[in-house]
């Protein structure tokens, strides 16, 4: 009987670490196949419509993604805001082939004049530059 509950819990025990060896934590979080060749930057979305925002709106927050499809690290060596009223945020680690990061955008309406606006977040890494586009109107 005894012999029988060993082999039983050797069994279990190695079935665990089957399915652990076969979901690691590298295979995870995939987000996409990654293509031969160096790190390639793949921004999603690149362009961020705001529409009509209304006096007092205060501090927008949108999210992208930033998805590494080579087949090397990705490095984001600069994110460049291209005015006061933008504010980038972002864990900044190497992106692994196939996998993804967000970066928050955040726009400060306080600094908008009212009518259509348009500003640039540019991203900049070993592989490529992408420029993220804020569009809107500020309402009187």
């Amino acid at each position: 009987m005894k012999k029988y509950r060993l082999i039983q819990f050797t069994t279990l025990i190695l079935l665990c670490f089957l399915s652990l060896g076969m979901t690691s934590c590298k295979d995870k979080h995939k987000i996409v196949e990654p293509k031969e060749g160096p790190a390639h930057l793949v921004v999603q979305p690149t362009e961020l419509q705001l529409g009509s925002i209304p006096q007092g709106s205060g501090v927008i927050e949108k999210e992208v993604a930033m998805i590494n499809d080579g087949s090397e690290d990705l490095l984001i060596t600069n994110i460049e805001n291209l005015c006061s009223c933008t504010t980038t945020e972002f864990v900044d680690k190497p992106i692994a082939p196939g996998h993804g990061r967000t970066l928050k955008i955040s726009l400060d309406t306080n600094h908008l004049t009212p009518g259509e606006f348009s500003r640039t977040v540019v991203v900049q890494s070993n592989g490529g530059e992408v420029s993220i586009d804020l569009t809107g109107e500020k309402l009187n």
